[in-house]
């Protein structure tokens, strides 16, 4: 049966979600505990992006999945969610841009010692019977890293979309991109400065209907996740999307992370959702234009 939604603007969208493919979205549940990690290396790949390398001095009780992530724990400063870009057995890498008092004592803590507890949310089942298009806006490349890696190296990826806001943003992202995963990274600028003259969204919307039968997975501020949805909906495809929300446990149990009215808890139940189980909360979203935080 189909579902209709009403959007802020009074328009109602139906959503024939009886056509979209019920494919098994995760894998088995792997949660983790605390750990300390030592902050061995903070690299600024652009004006605006990082990495940050942590060594783990106890390793995971259980090898973090594809769009599973940790909680750092900084004394006294923060307590915040990353996405995991890299990992090794006994190092993970984070992607990310400097947004408050956390991410700035993180780009300021080489040497230091952090909490990481992980992983933590659902791992990601990767769909072996399917091309990937893969599509990021800002700090949502993070997760994208790594399923980049995993799904080239399986033969299963088609394109990776990218979009920031213009060439500062961009600079060495690309290369270390490559160095990561062996695929190109497509890059869309707002300011239209370097690759693709627009929003990653735009540039989704010329490749989707090309892209028949494949899995399409997004990441990145809810905006850009509801209008990709929107699209592949349409399209008659259910889009894989990783949430972004306020995280304060990671476990489930403050309820800070609630997607709306659909119950569902991003630290547990997600990070990542099938459109068709989230648009109802993502269609507020539709009217924003920012694609990158």
């Amino acid at each position: 049966m189909a579902e209709t939604l009403s959007t802020d603007v009074g328009k109602e969208v139906e959503y024939k979600l009886h056509k979209l493919p019920k494919i098994p979205l995760y894998e088995e549940e792997r949660f983790g505990t605390l750990k300390h990690a030592k902050v061995v290396k903070v690299r600024r790949l652009s004006r605006k992006y990082l990495l940050a390398e942590l060594e783990l001095i106890e390793p995971f009780d259980i090898p973090p999945g594809p769009a599973q992530f940790v909680m750092i724990w900084l004394p006294g400063i923060d307590y915040m969610p990353m996405s995991i870009t890299e990992y090794d057995g006994s190092r993970i890498t984070i992607f990310f841009s400097i947004r408050g008092e956390g991410t700035r004592a993180l780009a300021n803590s080489t040497g230091k010692v952090v909490g990481v507890v992980g992983p933590l949310g659902k791992a990601l089942a990767i769909n072996a019977k399917s091309s990937h298009l893969l599509v990021a806006g800002g700090t949502g490349l993070a997760p994208i890293i790594r399923l980049a890696k995993e799904l080239n190296d399986l033969g299963l990826l088609t394109a990776v979309i990218w979009g920031t806001r213009g060439a500062e943003d961009v600079g060495e992202v690309p290369v270390y991109f490559r160095e990561v995963t062996g695929f190109e990274l497509s890059v869309c600028t707002e300011d239209c400065s370097v690759g693709y003259c627009g929003r990653a969204t735009d540039l989704v919307s010329e490749v989707l209907p090309k892209f028949e039968g494949g899995e399409v997975i997004v990441a990145g501020p809810n905006d850009m996740l509801a209008t990709v949805a929107d699209l592949g909906i349409k399209a008659g495809t259910d889009p894989v999307l990783i949430l972004e929300s306020m995280v304060e446990c990671g476990l489930g149990i403050c309820g800070s992370c609630i997607l709306g009215k659909t119950g569902l808890r991003l630290c547990r139940d997600g990070p990542a959702f099938r459109a068709s189980e989230v648009m109802g909360y993502l269609t507020k979203y539709l009217l924003s234009r920012s694609e990158v935080e």
